[in-house]
């Protein structure tokens, strides 16, 4: 299947839903220069909705993502995501979608995936997940996280109804600033190690999000010098990177 050719149409549609709702504030592109010599991994701060499309708005190449089946809920995104080549986790069939993100790193091919399930800006209390750091390790790939962020007041929550009657909820934003940040590479040689258990891995996915908790301080703070006050909130990004 040509999963480029989908995401093509991702991206068209992302272009311009982010071009009128945000203004993109990029930062830490030197961090994933020359990332695409090795197998490389990125863990996002963020699984909601928009979060996925935004990224396609950004990026110059298509990528694969790992995601809970929540933003799959609706009927025309599951159709765009799956042939697009994204990797829906539901049910049991976790350690299926892993395997098949491997093959994806080892071809070094860019995967994303969240730090976090489904349901954190739905006022759910969910820890940092381990899978991202499962398959990095089993492909000796590179972590690289990347902290993604609205301004606070900005998230609106909306829903919608399916045929059968189930509700899904789902979030958007609307005239914000949309701070995406690549933080430096954990590189494979510096946080792996053999036999790692999943305490191990649940380690170093607590150290992926002590640098999204310093990075979410940072950038409040300079938020709050009004060092933004003027700036557009619309025009979606003015550059865009390759994954």
């Amino acid at each position: 299947m040509n999963h480029a050719g989908y995401f093509r149409i991702l991206k068209f549609y992302s272009d311009a839903w982010a071009r009128r709702h945000c203004r993109v504030i990029l930062s830490g592109e030197e961090n994933i220069a020359g990332s695409r010599e090795r197998p490389r991994i990125y863990i996002i701060s963020h699984p909601v909705t928009w979060d996925l499309p935004m990224l396609a708005h950004i990026a110059q190449n298509n990528f694969y993502v790992i995601a809970d089946k929540g933003p799959f809920a609706h009927p025309l995104v599951n159709w765009l995501f799956h042939n697009a080549g994204f990797l829906k986790l539901e049910g049991d069939n976790a350690d299926d979608v892993i395997k098949r993100a491997g093959v994806i790193v080892e071809a070094k091919r860019p995967v994303i995936i969240s730090l976090y399930g489904y349901g954190t800006d739905f006022g759910e209390k969910v820890r940092p997940r381990t899978g991202g750091i499962r398959i990095a390790h089993a492909t000796k790939a590179d972590i690289y996280p990347l902290h993604l962020m609205i301004e606070e007041g900005k998230l609106i929550m909306k829903s919608f109804r399916r045929r059968r009657g189930e509700h899904y909820p789902f979030s958007v934003f609307h005239e914000t600033l949309y701070f995406m940040t690549f933080c430096p590479p954990m590189r494979f040689e510096d946080w792996a190690q053999d036999g790692m258990t999943y305490e191990d891995y649940t380690k170093v996915a607590y150290s992926v999000e002590e640098k999204f908790h310093a990075l979410e301080k940072t950038i409040t703070a300079d938020i709050g010098t009004g060092r933004y006050e003027d700036a557009p909130r619309r025009g979606g990004a003015t550059r865009q990177v390759i994954f």
